[in-house]
């Protein structure tokens, strides 16, 4: 098989069949000897002083095997995702959000430790709830974190005179937008199951960053490292979330203080209350340009709600700010974020790291100026659309740059779809319109080290085993891997045995976020399965006495084997039996960014992925229901590895985005969130989801596997901002705020009626 019948081809995931019939083993599912069930107890307060703790009653129960408060950490009670440790595992001097782990315990049965957590008392002072980031900021405003003040992170991006050119434009536009605080909503809530091992502790986890998991146990723990070690169970979705680092804490102290493996699973209500939500967003914009639309200015101010803890807030907020301007040029731009404490659940990464926020403001502005200045909205776009040799707003010179051939892809496509489509007679109350949102993303970390890496040898039996630390989280990363290095070493996929996420024997590829699986994680694995081709030939060459260069890996004898003209095949097992130990390789792969300076300059990502969204919608003028009736989506992935996987992150993100744009609301009150179940939660189901056309631009990437980008987060990024804006069009109302439930709709086509 040649390289290009793998890369590109629809290989299936391997463990699609044990997921379809049941047979998968997930983290709740898995039992042990002498288990223990472990329940946490959780504040009903969302701000409160904890002045005492008195879990003798429960101590004494029969059968609770261990209770823990903060007295009983051993090492640090402090976790974070990143540089920030703010997070409590179990809260000590206060609460700072409803639902804060207070103690845990560990029982012998589900029912014993329910009831033991009854038991446990703690006595709070109340103290005043922050609901707003807008009351969070005043002078007067209560403390959320240990930092004076509540605002946990303040970056800017400053490129040119914002208010030079705004003074040179013809029309100024500007807007204030909301959006809400949004659930991940997998199917599978959080689980662990932590076990005694040898000399320490092992626990399987709804996890995506196993190697993050370990160091933070250890330092809670009080362990070296080398004691604690994690792996990724099978994982029913993650979206951004399932980084709970307090979760398996707490069960890995449980573990080792009762001596006993310790499982925990989540309700569905616990863990729609503390699991962390997309970042709920004020955002304001000003937009200035000149009469043929060209772009001189753009002003932006976010207020993010980061919640109780910093989490990855540190991490999300650089790239909204970096998306701040859309992929356009822009020649003064001043972009600023803060993210700012509340006693709201945590905000943390959810699919998009922020750009979904502000996709939907920025694409709603650009709209508003075309109608402004009198223009085609997909002109406009055009006119401004970032090109090869722009420098973004960090001053990154960019190249490969598809976005205007994008454009005309969904311009040609749109006027094609409306010349195709059937005439549908709308009702009196109906309204039909397309929509359209541009966007890129930066795939990886931002500006800074974010090394892929990946081991591999040749086994026994003449399989590559190829070891990477990243879970595949559902999206079939660990599939796109073994294409990848199958088309790098010579061989098939199905010879290529990929094991993911496990600290024992699996190096740290960092987490699955950030859309680096592919580009990064999967570049890795290509630097790697080349260095096991050479090593391969190089060392057999030299044992079998044979000229390398005369060599080829193909298909001999019902197996993969070195073929020489004049020789029979060197089958791999051989190969592998007679080089034992000597076909081992291991290698990394670290994008080319630098870092952004105190005005946000510099490099931030070394791979960008474009695209366009056009949603076409029917609206009743009546009732305010927005039914999305089709999706286009037009993007650059450089090559795409697996169509079929692809198809389905496009076609996952955009049922995603209809949620967000229309359903999707967390709605909270002092902090305690109101909807926790998705009796109340509106998610989109199969009948909501619409018709989409996905089309492909195949600019193979300098930097990426075989001119690879990633999709996972691209995939939802312009989802909201598109049905919005066709909302806007069909309507003929304005829209500053997400979900567009039916009372946002029908209250803004009441205030333009009364307008009119």
């Amino acid at each position: 098989m040649v390289q290009d019948d793998i890369i590109g081809g629809s290989f299936p995931k391997p463990d699609a069949g044990a997921k379809m019939s049941g047979r998968a083993l997930y983290a709740g599912d898995m039992v042990r000897p002498g288990m223990l069930h472990g329940k946490i107890l959780r504040s009903p307060h969302a701000h409160a002083r904890v002045l005492a703790i008195d879990t003798e009653e429960a101590r004494a129960m029969p059968g609770v095997k261990a209770v823990l408060t903060s007295a009983d950490i051993p090492g640090q009670n402090r976790i974070g995702m990143t540089g920030a440790k703010d997070q409590r595992v179990l809260a000590d001097d206060k609460v700072r959000f409803c639902g804060e782990a207070v103690a845990a315990v560990a029982a012998e049965t589900k029912e014993i430790a329910e009831e033991a957590i009854g038991k446990i008392r703690v006595t709070y002072e109340q103290l005043p709830v922050l609901e707003t980031t807008d009351r969070a900021l005043e002078p007067d405003a209560p403390q959320v974190a240990d930092a004076a003040g509540n605002v946990c992170i303040h970056r800017k991006i400053v490129k040119g005179d914002w208010q030079k050119g705004l003074e040179e434009a013809d029309v100024v536009v500007r807007g204030e937008y909301r959006t809400a605080p949004v659930e991940h909503a997998y199917l599978e809530p959080e689980a662990v199951l932590a076990e005694p091992a040898r000399d320490g502790v092992f626990f399987w986890s709804t996890t995506k960053s196993v190697h993050l998991d370990q160091r933070e146990v250890a330092r809670v723990l009080g362990w070296p490292v080398e004691r604690v070690n994690a792996a990724a169970a099978e994982i029913g979705g993650s979206f951004g979330g399932k980084s709970d680092i307090a979760l398996n804490a707490i069960a890995a102290l449980l573990c080792v203080t009762a001596g006993m493996p310790v499982s925990i699973t989540y309700t569905r209500e616990e863990s729609i209350q503390v699991s962390t939500k997309r970042h709920p967003c004020v955002i304001r914009y000003i937009h200035g340009a000149r009469k043929d639309g060209t772009l001189t200015s753009v002003r932006l101010e976010i207020e993010a709600d980061s919640g109780a803890y910093t989490d990855y807030t540190s991490t999300v907020l650089p790239r909204m700010i970096i998306a701040g301007a859309g992929p356009y040029r822009v020649p003064n731009v001043l972009l600023e974020v803060r993210g700012v404490h509340t006693n709201n659940p945590i905000s943390g990464a959810m699919r998009g790291f922020g750009q979904p926020q502000v996709a939907f403001a920025c694409e709603r502005q650009m709209d508003r100026l075309a109608e402004a200045l009198g223009m085609d909205p997909i002109d406009l776009r055009l006119k401004n659309a970032l090109v090869d040799g722009d420098a973004s707003a960090t001053g990154q010179v960019l190249s490969g740059v598809t976005l205007r051939r994008i454009l005309t892809i969904a311009r040609e496509r749109i006027a094609r779809d409306e010349e195709e489509r059937p005439e549908e007679p709308l009702r009196p109350y109906e309204k039909r319109g397309w929509g359209i949102a541009a966007f890129f993303y930066g795939n990886g970390r931002t500006g800074m080290p974010n090394p892929g890496a990946a081991r591999a040898n040749l086994n026994r039996h003449g399989l590559v085993d190829l070891a990477v630390g990243t879970p595949d989280i559902g999206q079939g990363s660990n599939t796109t891997y073994s294409q990848i290095a199958a088309a790098a070493i010579g061989v098939e996929p199905e010879y290529v045995r990929v094991k993911s996420a496990d600290t024992r024997c699996t190096p740290d590829s960092g987490t699955t976020s950030g859309t680096r699986n592919t580009s990064i994680v999967g570049k890795a694995v290509q630097v790697v399965a080349e260095k096991l081709r050479r090593a391969i030939l190089t060392k057999a060459a030299a044992f079998y006495s044979f000229n390398e260069k005369e060599a080829e890996i193909r298909r001999a004898d019902g197996g993969f084997a070195i073929v020489v003209p004049g020789r029979h095949p060197i089958a791999f097992a051989r190969v592998a039996t007679d080089l034992e130990g000597k076909l081992h390789v291991e290698g990394e792969y670290d994008p080319p960014v630098t870092p952004l300076d105190e005005n946000g300059q510099g490099n931030p990502y070394a791979f960008y992925t474009y695209g366009v969204q056009c949603a076409r919608v029917r609206v009743n003028a009546y009732t305010g229901k927005v039914t999305v009736e089709k999706v286009l989506a037009v993007y650059d992935v450089g090559t795409v590895i697996n169509p079929t996987l692809f198809a389905g992150q496009i076609e996952g993100g955009i049922g995603m985005a209809v949620g967000y744009a229309l359903t999707e609301e967390i709605k909270l009150s002092r902090g305690v969130v109101q909807n926790n179940n998705f009796d109340s939660y509106i998610l989109p189901t199969s009948m909501d989801v619409p018709a989409v056309e996905i089309i492909t631009v195949p600019l193979p990437d300098k930097e990426g596997p075989f001119g690879a980008k990633g999709v996972g987060e691209p995939a939802l990024v312009p989802g909201a901002a598109a049905i919005a804006n066709a909302v806007s069009h069909a309507t003929g109302a304005d829209f500053h705020s997400l979900p567009l439930t039916l009372e946002e709709v029908t209250k803004a086509l009441e205030q333009k009626e009364a307008q009119q």
